[in-house]
Parts: C-alpha cells; structure tokens; sequence
C-alpha cells in the first residue's frame, strides 16, 4: 500500500518544479510564510522532504502538516539563490527559520580623508563613499570613549557639518585643549593633516609605530627650540602609551576578523561573535536562539542574516565548523563589501554535534592562531549560553529591579505567565516560578485551556488568571510578568480585578517588532497607568532577569508540545509494526515518551510489559533495530539536509 504523503501540496508542486536553482517558500492556511530555502536544484529539494516521512523529527513534520502553498522563484545561478533568500528571510522573517532576536546595527566612527579638516563621527552604517570607517564598537560607551582620546591625544574636531565654518572665537573644546581649533585658525592645514594621519594609524592598531614617529618629531621639535610643540608631543606620546598598556589580547596581525563560537544545551543555542579590529580583540556580541529547530543549518543561516546589507564585513570569518554553502558565502559577501573576505573552517578544530574543518590552505601559523581565537570564542559562547540557563543571579538584579519600576521592595518572588498553542489548537496556559532569581520549579503549572474556543490570547490569559489566582490559597507573586504587549497586560488586570486580586503588581513584557513608523523596536515592558513602554538598559541586571524569566515561561510551555508531538510521532510509527494493535499500543505509549526511548528498551524490558510475550518483544526489537540502522545510514534528516 502507497504511504501518504506528509504533504499533498509540497507532492503535487514538487512534480511540476523545473530542475533549475532557485527560492522556494512555505505558506500556511494564512498566507503567512513558514519557511525560505534555497536550492540548485529545486525539484530535488522538494522531492526530499516527501521521502521516509516517519524520520522527520517532530516540527519538520508539523512543518509539513501545515503547508497550504508553496511558491518558488526560479534564478540564474545558485549564488542569486542566496541574495534572494537572505533578502525574503530578512522581509517575512519565517517561523521556522533562525530569527536574530538581537539585528541592532553597532556603532562605529567615520573620518572622509577628503575634507579640508577631517571631522571624526558616529555612524551605524558604512558606506562606499571612500571614507574611512572604524570598528564596529560592541558597546556605545567603547565607542565614545575612543572619541574622547581622539580628542585629548589628536585633537581632531567632531563637530557637526562637512564645510568648516571660520570662527573669530575658537569653540569650547579648543580652548580646553580637546580640538585644535581649525575653526579658528590655530593650527595649519599640514600639521592637522598629520595629527589626522597619525590618527588613522593608531586607530589602525598601529598604536607602536605611532610612539616612534611621535618620539622622532619631538626629539626634532626640541632641538630646533620648539619647547611649546614638544611639550605637546610629549603629552601625547604619553596618553597614546597609556592607551595601548590598556589594551589586551594584541594578535600578531592587523586583520578585522569576526570569530564565531558555538554554545548548545539541549533545544537551547547561543551564537558569539568575537570581534577582532585591527588585530585586538575589541568585544562580543551574543545571539540566543531559546527553541531552536532541529535540522537548521545554524552557522550557515546565521552568516546569511548577521552580515545583512549595511553591517561592516571583516576580512575573515573564523567558523566554527565546515558549512556546505562556505565558498558560495565568501563570494557574496566579498561581493557585497568590494574586496575580499575569507570564510575559515580551521583543519581539526570541531565543536561538541560538528564535524572536523576538512583539510585547508591557512599555514601552520595561521592555523593554530585561528585556533586559539576559536577556542577564545568557544570558551565565551559555552560561558554565556551557561549564563542564560543556570548562571548564577547577579546580586543586584532584584534592587536593580525595585529601582526601575518602583516597587516598594525587591521582588523576591516572580512570575510569569505565557500561552502556547499547536497550529492554532492544543492551547495551554504556563506559569513558571522564581525565588530569589533563581527556577522554583514547585511553583510550574500548566493549564489546558477549556472555556475559550479559538485563537483569543486575552481569553485564555484571563482563563488561567481566574482559575489559578482565584483560589484562596494561591501564592501572590511580589510581581507577576505576562508574555505580550499592552492588550495581554489589560486582560490580566481586569482578569485579577474580578477575582479580587487588584493589588497584585503585573507588568507585560513584549516582543521585539515593528513601530508604526516602520522600523524596528526592540523587547520593552508595558506597565498599568503608563502610555509608551519602558526600555531598560539591555546590560542591566533586573531585564536580564526579566528575559530569563520570560524565556524559561515559554520553553516550559513549548516543552508540552514537544512531547506531545513526540507521542504523536511514536504513535505513527507503531502502526507501522507488524504484531502489535491498539492494546500494546497503549501499553507502549503509557510506557515511552518517544520513539528513542522505545529504541533503547532490551528485549526483556519490552517482554514484560502487560500483554506482551516473548517473540512479540523480540520481533518489536528487531523491527526497532532496523529502523534505527536505517536512520544511521540516511541520516538523522532522512534526505532532508536543508529541512528544518
């Protein structure tokens, strides 16, 4: 007999496709798109989502389930497959693609050699435009205060405007000594333009050989008698010392590299990008992927998202592992930012679930400090992913939070709540507990919604408010934390009204989106009595708490769909076995949670189960053997290696 499809759709457009490179999207029952791919050919793509439907783990069969429409664009050649992909990803931003929860663009300073009398800048965008730009600096105040020793050691201008405007006064910053006051006719156009050279060069990470230049022109300023701009010299020759004794880590190069380390701990990832300008470590950037899909490509979808148009590209990008798509990347991105940038797999470096960098060209030097930067980047990925889950409560985060919202005590005891729902149905209610800032997990519930029919998220808040703190003896958070925006936040408090709980401190944190001006908003707090949200500093103690809070709401909620689906999964399959019906079905299924619990029993353990015998145990072991050899050898994918 033909097994179905796990698809209708996805078979009959798969059929039709053309043999051609290409973009294929997943809509569901709303339009909405599910999934982006890429492929060189797409027949073959599509066609291998439809093959061995019984090893797809749990959400690429949910993926499939959903499926209503499936469009494809048809394009030149591969490397147009990846522009137009990054650039529909970017547009729809897909539930089953990796999403960077934290797209912020970073900081970084721009000096145009073409001026009279360069002017140093803030920008957050670099340009083809000539100019010379800088950084990008991890943190706003690592960019200002690169500014200020531009200031106080070059005195290069950072005032507004191409065109210098003459002054008969000098400015402010002239007359303390922080510009040297072009504006006024103080300096000459040649000594400017060697101070903004010597600028250039330190920020350039050619700090050592600025300190010989700058000691040969004030031994030459002495000796022609020139005490005043020897003085000056010296003065700068001391703060420039100062500076590089500050900065650590020197690599022995003066490359822009971004090193990516890779962080896992069950469905939880964590992507660190390590910033290396000119050749200095300069800082991090972390990217947290709570419910990550399994079968994602996720250093490969990750580079497609990160280096967007706009965002500064290093010369190299250190990986962690081989991707398949790596030289297809490097070209476009070498493309994209006008010269080259190389994409590295180091030979023999792995990362825990990865394997090792085939053998490559970088030489034996380069190599092992690749190596080093990696581990570097691996060690901070491990660290922060760790953070997140169990990391230890930074001791002010519960005051921190007090100060911020005005509570009249630390919050020693926190809540929050969050709705899950299984396309659209199977909705469930969470609570999760913290004490102290840490999990209490006697205080997790879960709620089957009953009274609400459809998609009603304020309906189903309201549900679990009444039917959990309705009760007497319910304990009262210090403050309870609701997942969404101002809607879900008003729903609650009319829901704690009606049962009496007024006094009850809530506040609702959202998502990050999209304002009605069009561009992006970052997660923010929604509080009773306030008209636009509260940002708190994304540094600061008690949001991190809050977001810890919040992510471990919806995994706990997510979590009863996992098993569910997995049940479900498993379900399916012992159709498939010869020998067992509906009653040691049942056994099974009361008995293992998935089907890789089911694969692990002996035979004797499935022996004596009730209703079972013997041979039934042993020809169910021997089904489940081959079953898993068969996974072995296809892959944990089964032929889907671009599936999510």
């Amino acid at each position: 007999m033909e097994r179905p499809s796990p698809s209708p759709v996805l078979a009959a457009v798969a059929r039709q496709v053309p043999r051609k490179p290409g973009v294929y999207l997943f809509k569901d029952a709303g339009g909405r798109v599910l999934y982006v791919g890429k492929a060189a050919n797409l027949r073959h793509r599509l066609a291998s989502y439809l093959k061995a439907p019984e090893q797809h783990d749990p959400k690429t069969a949910l993926m499939l389930k959903k499926i209503r429409e499936v469009q494809y664009l048809l394009t030149a050649t591969e490397r147009e497959a990846l522009i137009l992909e990054r650039n529909l990803i970017k547009e729809h931003r897909p539930r089953y693609n990796i999403e960077l929860r934290d797209d912020k663009n970073f900081l970084c300073l721009r000096l145009d050699l073409g001026e009279d009398f360069p002017a140093l800048r803030f920008v957050r965008r670099f340009a083809a435009d000539g100019a010379l730009y800088f950084g990008p600096y991890a943190h706003a105040a690592q960019a200002r205060e690169t500014v200020r020793l531009m200031r106080q050691v070059f005195g290069l201008r950072t005032c507004k405007g191409n065109r210098l405007v003459p002054r008969s006064r000098p400015c402010l910053n002239a007359q303390v000594g922080r510009c040297l006051g072009p504006c006024a006719g103080l300096v000459s156009r040649e000594d400017y333009r060697r101070a903004v050279l010597q600028a250039v060069q330190f920020l350039k990470g050619r700090g050592r050989s600025l300190l010989l230049t700058l000691k040969r022109e004030m031994a030459a300023a002495a000796q022609a008698l020139e005490f005043e701009k020897a003085a000056r010299l010296r003065d700068r020759i001391a703060a420039v010392r100062q500076t590089l004794e500050r900065q650590g880590m020197a690599r022995p190069h003066f490359k822009d590299q971004d090193v990516l380390g890779v962080a896992r701990d069950g469905g939880h990832s964590l992507i660190l990008v390590l910033l290396v300008r000119q050749g200095l470590v300069v800082g991090s950037q972390e990217y947290y992927f709570p419910d990550l899909l399994p079968g994602l490509d996720l250093v490969g979808d990750f580079i497609k998202q990160y280096y967007r148009e706009g965002r500064p590209l290093p010369d190299e990008i250190l990986l962690p592992h081989d991707i398949p798509d790596r030289r297809l990347l490097a070209r476009v991105l070498s493309e994209q930012r006008g010269r080259p940038v190389k994409l590295v797999a180091v030979p023999g470096f792995t990362t825990p679930g990865s394997s090792p960098a085939p053998a490559g060209p970088p030489p034996a030097a380069a190599a092992g400090d690749h190596r080093r930067l990696l581990a570097l980047a691996q060690d901070n990925a491990a660290a922060a992913l760790e953070r997140r889950l169990k990391g230890p409560l930074p001791p002010d985060a519960l005051a921190d939070l007090q100060q911020r919202l005005g509570l009249p005590a630390p919050p020693r005891n926190l809540a929050c709540l969050d709705i899950s729902t299984l396309q659209g149905a199977q909705p469930v209610g969470a609570l999760v507990t913290f004490t102290d800032g840490a999990p209490d997990r006697q205080g997790y519930r879960r709620f089957r919604i009953r009274e609400v029919a459809g998609q009603d998220d304020y309906a189903m808040l309201a549900e679990v408010v009444r039917r959990h703190f309705g009760k007497e003896e319910a304990l009262l958070p210090d403050l309870l934390v609701v997942d969404g925006g101002k809607g879900q936040l008003q729903a609650v408090k009319a829901a704690l009204a009606e049962v009496g709980r007024r006094d009850l401190r809530v506040v609702a944190l959202a998502k990050e989106g999209t304002g009605a001006d069009g561009k992006p908003v970052r997660d923010r707090l929604f509080l009773p009595g306030r008209k636009n949200p509260l940002f708190l500093p994304a540094d600061s103690p008690g949001w991190l708490l809050l977001v810890r809070l919040r992510d471990e709401a919806h995994r706990f909620a997510v979590s009863h769909h996992r098993r569910r689906a997995r049940r479900e999964l498993l379900a399916s399959h012992l159709t498939q076995v010869p020998g067992i019906g509906p009653a040691r079905r049942r056994v099974l299924l009361s008995r293992y949670a998935s089907l890789g619990e089911l694969m692990a029993a002996q035979v004797s353990e499935l022996a004596a189960l009730p209703g079972f015998t013997r041979p039934v145990a042993e020809r169910l072991h021997a089904w489940l053997q081959t079953r898993q050899a068969i996974n072995e050898e296809t892959g944990d994918g089964g032929g889907v290696p671009a599936a999510p």
